[in-house]
């Protein structure tokens, strides 16, 4: 069942890598966020479902190197294109269920828009393993609507999301492939919601820190204690 599963992944993936990518989107607006809560220095970052690249080159100029690791060979294919000026990005295609972790190697993993797509039970003990301490595991991901008040912030999601669009990719609307692909690619995905999340990660990650966003999205940011030496 997984196997097939992440077989529809890496086909839905290996589709939209070929579309025209917005320069605006629901992740994209969080990047920023995202840039914040890395470490002030960083020698390594692993980046979980990098896509076609666009955070890991955000993510190059804040590290001396990046490993950008996703399921889809044109995803990877797309990215190496778009990035081939930087030369301190290593991606690589790979199941990060079956990749070998590093020990205490990274000084922040970083994941958009992927963990829904993952049994996080069995991911988190992994990667909190392989970072160095003092190193951050940063998580932006979809979440569910669980009550009232998840819904009544879709009255000022909605036409917000409208306004970046149109200003920022011109458009409101994605284009009618577009569309169609990704509604194919939603049929099996699955969100947490916020109470879920802040369930599942602090069991593996005490003092994890679980936020809910605009634009149908949640955060997690997670630093590894260090260890004082005697």
């Amino acid at each position: 069942m997984r196997q097939t599963l992440t077989q529809k992944i890496q086909t839905d993936f290996d589709g939209i890598a070929l579309l025209e990518q917005p320069t605006w989107n629901h992740n994209s607006h969080y990047h920023s966020f995202l840039l914040k809560q890395l470490p002030a220095q960083c020698a390594n970052i692993l980046e979980i479902g990098c896509g076609t690249g666009a955070f890991s080159r955000l993510l190059a100029q804040r590290s001396h190197r990046v490993k950008a690791i996703d399921l889809s060979p044109k995803m990877i294919e797309v990215a190496q294109c778009q990035c081939e000026c930087y030369i301190n990005i290593d991606f690589q295609v790979a199941d990060i269920l079956q990749w070998e972790f590093p020990v205490e190697h990274f000084d922040a993993i970083v994941s958009i828009a992927t963990f829904h797509h993952l049994p996080l039970e069995n991911l988190l003990p992994s990667l909190k393993a392989a970072l160095k301490q003092g190193g951050k595991l940063i998580v932006l991901d979809l979440v569910e609507h669980e009550i009232v008040r998840d819904s009544l912030s879709d009255v000022i999601a909605v036409p917000l999301s409208w306004i970046f669009q149109m200003f920022k990719n011109r458009r409101i609307r994605p284009t009618r492939e577009a569309a169609e692909i990704w509604r194919e690619h939603g049929r099996t995905d699955k969100y947490l919601t916020q109470s879920q999340a802040q369930q599942i990660y602090p069991k593996v990650l005490t003092r994890a820190i679980v936020r809910k966003h605009l634009f149908w999205r949640y955060s997690v940011v997670w630093q590894k204690e260090r260890i004082a030496s005697n």
